[in-house]
């Protein structure tokens, strides 16, 4: 999954390194990505992508900010190995802020 949301971008290898987490708790990850903002066209490829992972309760992205809220069950998305690579890297970025 990584590799598929950095393909959404043509600054692919700096969209995660672009993300920057500040709040995480069970379920619930807000992340600011500076590739995001001010941009609709990587805003909506990315807006696409979250709403084919059926186990997300939600999700809000903001191009005006760049802001990107997810919001899921820990217990469902466990069923979705590739969204637990990315919930794993953003749960790291935010340890490590």
């Amino acid at each position: 999954m990584l590799k598929e949301i950095a393909d959404l971008f043509d600054s692919r290898k700096y969209f995660l390194n672009s993300l920057t987490v500040t709040s995480s708790t069970n379920g619930r990850i807000r992340a600011y990505s500076t590739l995001i903002k001010g941009n609709s066209r990587n805003a909506q490829a990315l807006t696409e992508y979250f709403s084919s992972v059926k186990e997300l309760k939600s999700f809000s992205i903001n191009d005006v900010t760049g802001s990107i809220l997810i919001e899921y069950d820990p217990q469902t998305i466990r069923n979705n190995v590739e969204f637990l690579k990315l919930e794993q890297f953003l749960l790291n970025k935010a340890k490590h802020r």
